[in-house]
């Protein structure tokens, strides 16, 4: 696979170590020298937002539909089969749930049998190019999921209901999949990870955690993780620190913390903000807290955020992410945040803002209101 998300890993990261060497490189900063700095970092993230990236010769195409929904059976095999006839350097990868489904078709097409290939979720792939999704916003997070590390850019189409990460329609997938193989040059949305380790403090002893060492588990999450209080009719207690400080304590039923991409998800639900996914953050939304106060925060994607459940609390916790790999919390136990150094890269059209915008009207029904006349 192609190194995409090292050509533009941690732009952000990139930004603010310009503005520290100015800082930096003596005692003392002038203010014009300040300014200089926030303008450059504007621009930089103006042109992030803009760029298009070209890809490298398209070899090896990952189809990923809904896991099991053999209703996509046809239109996998659609897409599978066009591109093996209209490109011969082209090799396909499809879900091996679907593998009964082609020996048919391999079987009377010899040219096939070396070119279509079948993956599973516990394989390595990273021979491959390009993602192809077709389904709804739940398959590019299983697209998300499977790849931990470094991510391939990722194309995705909707078969009829319009998502905020499938923006493409089926209908128009020849064309659309011409032009990303034939001309190579694309837009993207850089859309941030969360990087979330888990540390246990099996010795039960308050501050006995040491974050130098490796975690327990780690995931790479998209959307958000969440924190609950399983069956339990208690309520959780929390402790959030953030660059190892700590700054309050969150008695609640869950604490959710989402990326800007998961704003429009299950943060929204529970009262969380709208932000752009150009906006690199970390959304932060506690789950019917005990105080009115503990509203939801959005703050900067390169802070360290840690939660931890306190031997105070009277219960022990929960946590899933992505909707997935949920296992228990004991007390003790901390969660450590951080922006990931692995990116999704989404292929978008040629404004990515409209489409944002567009989902927000189209699927949240956003600030509709029906006009009315004075009677």
């Amino acid at each position: 696979m192609a190194n995409y998300n090292h050509n533009i890993l941690n732009f952000r990261g990139v930004i603010i170590d310009h503005v520290l060497e100015n800082i930096n490189g003596g005692d003392t900063l002038s203010v014009k020298a300040l300014v200089k700095s926030y303008n450059h970092a504007l621009n930089e993230n103006r042109n992030m937002a803009e760029r298009g990236i070209q890809l490298d010769i398209i070899r090896h195409i990952m189809i990923v539909t809904k896991p099991s929904d053999h209703r996509l059976i046809d239109s996998t095999r659609e897409v599978a089969i066009w591109l093996i006839e209209s490109y011969h350097q082209i090799h396909v990868y499809i879900d091996h749930n679907f593998k009964n489904d082609y020996e048919s078709v391999i079987s009377e097409h010899e040219n096939y049998k070396n070119r279509i290939h079948f993956w599973s979720t516990n394989e390595t792939r990273e021979n491959i190019d390009l993602i192809v999704t077709l389904g709804g916003d739940g398959t590019v997070l299983f697209s998300s999921w499977m790849f931990q590390r470094d991510v391939p850019p990722l194309l995705s189409f909707h078969l009829g209901s319009l998502g905020f990460l499938t923006l493409f329609d089926f209908d128009d997938h020849r064309r659309v999949l011409r032009n990303v193989i034939e001309e190579g040059g694309v837009r993207i949305n850089v859309r941030m990870r969360l990087n979330c380790s888990i540390y246990r403090n099996n010795k039960k002893e308050i501050d006995n955690i040491d974050f130098n060492s490796e975690p327990s588990e780690s995931f790479q999450v998209l959307n958000e993780l969440y924190i609950d209080r399983g069956d339990a009719g208690n309520m959780l207690e929390m402790i959030l620190c953030m660059d190892g400080c700590q700054i309050t304590s969150i008695w609640a039923d869950g604490l959710i913390m989402a990326t800007s991409t998961g704003s429009t998800a299950y943060s929204l639900s529970a009262g969380g903000s709208l932000v752009h996914p150009d906006q690199n953050s970390i959304l932060i939304t506690p789950i019917a807290p005990h105080t009115l106060t503990a509203r939801p925060m959005i703050i900067p994607g390169f802070k360290k955020i840690s939660i931890s459940v306190p031997f105070t609390s009277r219960i022990s916790g929960w946590v899933s992410f992505d909707g997935r790999n949920r296992t228990s919390l004991a007390l003790g136990d901390t969660i450590v945040v951080t922006a990931s150094t692995y990116p999704l890269l989404s292929i978008c059209r040629k404004d990515p803002y409209e489409d944002w915008f567009r989902g927000l009207s189209q699927i949240l029904n956003w600030n509709h209101r029906i006009p009315q006349r004075p009677t």
